[in-house]
């Protein structure tokens, strides 16, 4: 085997450290150097729009060295702050579509940062070349999605929030930021805005879903991929203000943070959303969040489906008087599909038109559970009229997902089975 000599040579690893103390020590003898002018022969011909539109760098950030003042760290922290969430993902379909945000000074009233910018441009003129304008502080939060995948972005907040005379707001958006680039189940309250197809036709644009910080206990307080897709489906059906899938009165079950529930209402028909009590008071901010068209159609209630007498008990009649019943991703546990069959063989009317719509993800590791709810329900008398398997995603990832329309057998069919 040849020798190569330089086997044995192993280079310095160029820390983070090493970087920012480089550009320092270019930036303390003449921070001159860095203040912006005017005038054309400063910026020769002004700097090109491939320079201003490269992606940004952590080194482009205010070197915390150089003790930027709190209005200028404030002013980063809030422009680094995500924009808002609008459904699952920038891929696939129309129902994902989102717009690049504007590059005006909206941009300073959305992130509320209007008084932020003069107070903390003086500095910025002085040391830090990249940000010195308000025209390239207005690019910053659409250029800065590569960075916060680099690791010396979650050093460089965690460096803002150990600086001994940060202020509070300085901790507090620095803070959240570090949660925000921690995943979904690390992320702080957000509000999701979800946009639909042919939505606008029924008065409403978009719908707006409040999610608090996720927790395993809580999964109700996470919209998922289901919920959009069967919505859309909701929506796409309806057609002369008649739905092909949906007759009144309605119950959702399992509602979480009520997408479902809240297209149905908009499409005109009265519906109950239900889900647990710790999951109620969320699900009735987001009917209030969008009470402009949901409101006088949408109702919720708490309902345990352990335990089903409270709800029952506010009106007896209930039992076996929903034509229609909705439930989107009801399956966590092993014991869910029996509570599921249980709760639609409680409320689903026994009119030949009543029907149940469920719409489940293919997760690989609940291949057993799904198998077990067809089995229950076949048991229970209840047949797949309709049924897809369909693409689509949420904040996990891809996933393909199943959509049924079952309605109860008939006295006939039966007693076809039981012959065999």
């Amino acid at each position: 085997m040849d020798f190569d000599p330089l086997s044995l040579f192993t280079p310095a690893v160029a820390t983070v450290e090493d970087e920012e103390q480089e550009l320092l020590n270019i930036a303390e003898p003449s921070a001159s150097i860095y203040r912006v002018d005017s005038g054309p022969e400063v910026e020769s011909e002004s700097e090109s729009e491939e320079a201003l539109d490269e992606p940004v760098h952590f080194l482009d950030l205010p070197l915390l060295q150089l003790s930027p003042p709190n209005e200028v760290l404030l002013l980063f922290l809030k422009l680094l702050a995500p924009e808002q969430v609008h459904n699952f993902s920038k891929e696939s379909t129309a129902t994902t579509a989102i717009e690049d945000p504007p590059l005006s000074s909206d941009i300073f009233t959305e992130k509320d940062v209007e008084a932020l910018v003069p107070a903390a441009l003086p500095w910025l003129c002085q040391y830090c070349p990249r940000f010195n304008s308000a025209e390239k502080l207005i690019r910053l939060p659409s250029l800065s999605g590569s960075l916060k995948s680099q690791p010396s972005y979650n050093s460089w907040l965690t460096k803002v929030i150990s600086t001994p005379t940060a202020s509070d707001d300085v901790l507090k958006q620095g803070s959240l930021r570090i949660s925000e680039n921690c995943g979904r189940t690390a992320q702080p309250e957000i509000i999701r805005k979800i946009t639909i197809p042919d939505l606008e036709k029924f008065g409403k644009s978009y719908i707006s879903l409040r999610e608090p910080s996720l927790t395993s206990d809580n999964l109700g307080l996470k919209t998922w991929g289901s919920s959009l897709i069967l919505s859309s489906r909701l929506v796409k059906s309806c057609t002369s203000g008649k739905s092909k899938y949906m007759i009144e009165p309605i119950l959702e079950l399992g509602s979480g943070t009520g997408l479902v529930g809240i297209v149905a209402s908009l499409l005109g028909y009265e519906t109950i959303l239900t889900d647990l009590k710790e999951i109620v008071p969320n699900l009735q901010a987001n009917i209030d969040l969008n009470e402009d068209g949901a409101a006088p159609k949408a109702q919720v209630e708490e309902l345990d489906w352990t335990n089903p007498a409270p709800f029952v008990s506010k009106a007896p009649s209930r039992k076996n008087s929903y034509k229609t019943i909705i439930l989107s991703d009801p399956i966590y546990s092993s014991q869910h599909p029996y509570w599921v069959v249980d709760m639609i063989s409680v409320f689903l009317s026994v009119e030949p038109n009543a029907r149940v719509l469920i719409q489940i993800p293919l997760r690989p590791k609940y291949e057993q559970e799904r198998a077990l709810l067809w089995r229950l329900l076949d048991k229970s008398g209840f047949v797949a009229q309709e049924e897809e398997i369909e693409d689509g995603f949420d904040d996990f990832g891809e996933m393909k997902f199943c959509f049924k329309q079952l309605k109860r057998k008939q006295r006939d069919e039966q007693d076809k089975g039981e012959q065999y």
